[in-house]
């Protein structure tokens, strides 16, 4: 989820790379059983957030970064088997722009943008990404899903991390919430990552946590007491409560020609506590891939 480069005093141990990575983050409703003190913590962040990020945006320098700056263009697929009960796997193709500047980023559906310049030891970064993770019931063969669950939608997520590369790798810390007003969720991740380079192709090593809200965890796995009331009991009320995933992956990629790209990348995620007892979810493990190319100009 994070992005960083080794700064130029150790870049004979690791050189500086662009990819585009294809990220999935989940959200959540508001359950009005929760602490008041929850709700004014998560209101008070999540106005925090927002306003942090419209800053970041506002003070994006209109003079074009000569430094350093490569476009990309390309088209990536993604595989992940289905998280819900009795639905098809999630399979994507989808075109690909990339552009990495000294401090502008844009990969795919995300778009970030960088305090310090790249490949600083130390950086704080802003990020934009769309949340493409739904659930439309008439897609499951599962006649109570289809029947009385309601639709999960798409949302933006916004988010700030604090960036730190190592010798060690590259370290980061971090937070963020739905900008789009789907389901106002808040969450935080840490993660590590070894970029290993060499002449003409590399590949990443990582791990990681992911803590989300009760908000993004009933977005995405909980049964609301409507949903309960509609199945006349076949369908038990479940509410998620804050909870994360650990993950594990390791990217890489490859210059077929000094112009040609390819990319791609394996993720094993485990879904933690409660979350997993969700009736709507066929397993709390999964395993994603993606393959990507793209013409770098």
């Amino acid at each position: 989820m994070f992005d960083g480069l080794i700064p130029a005093k150790v870049m004979m141990i690791f050189t500086k790379c662009w990819m585009f990575n294809l990220v999935c983050w989940y959200g959540v409703p508001y359950n009005p059983r929760r602490l008041l003190f929850h709700k004014n913590i998560g209101n008070s962040v999540n106005c925090f957030v927002k306003a942090a990020l419209m800053t970041a945006i506002v003070s994006i320098p209109t003079v074009a970064q000569a430094k350093i700056s490569q476009w990309s263009l390309g088209a990536a697929a993604s595989y992940s088997p289905a998280v819900y009960k009795d639905t098809d796997s999630n399979k994507t193709v989808i075109p690909v722009v990339g552009y990495e500047g000294e401090h502008l980023f844009l990969r795919g559906f995300t778009a970030g943008y960088r305090l310090a310049p790249l490949g600083s030891p130390q950086n704080v970064i802003f990020r934009l990404g769309y949340d493409p993770r739904t659930l439309k019931p008439e897609d499951s063969d599962n006649e109570i899903i289809s029947k009385y669950v309601d639709e999960r939608e798409a949302t933006v997520l916004g988010g700030i991390s604090y960036q730190v590369i190592t010798l060690a790798g590259i370290f980061e810390m971090g937070g963020g919430t739905d900008v789009g007003g789907t389901h106002n969720g808040l969450y935080a991740e840490a993660s590590w990552r070894l970029p290993i380079r060499r002449k003409g192709w590399g590949f990443t090593p990582s791990i990681g946590y992911s803590y989300n809200s009760e908000r993004i965890n009933n977005h995405l796995y909980g049964v609301s007491t409507s949903e309960a009331k509609k199945s006349s009991g076949q369908l038990e009320a479940f509410d998620a409560d804050w909870d994360g995933q650990y993950f594990i992956g390791l990217s890489g990629y490859a210059y077929v020609t000094p112009n040609v790209r390819v990319t791609g990348g394996v993720r094993y995620t485990n879904l933690e506590g409660e979350i997993e007892k969700s009736p709507l979810i066929e397993s709390g493990v999964y395993t994603s891939v993606n393959f990507g190319v793209a013409y770098v100009f």
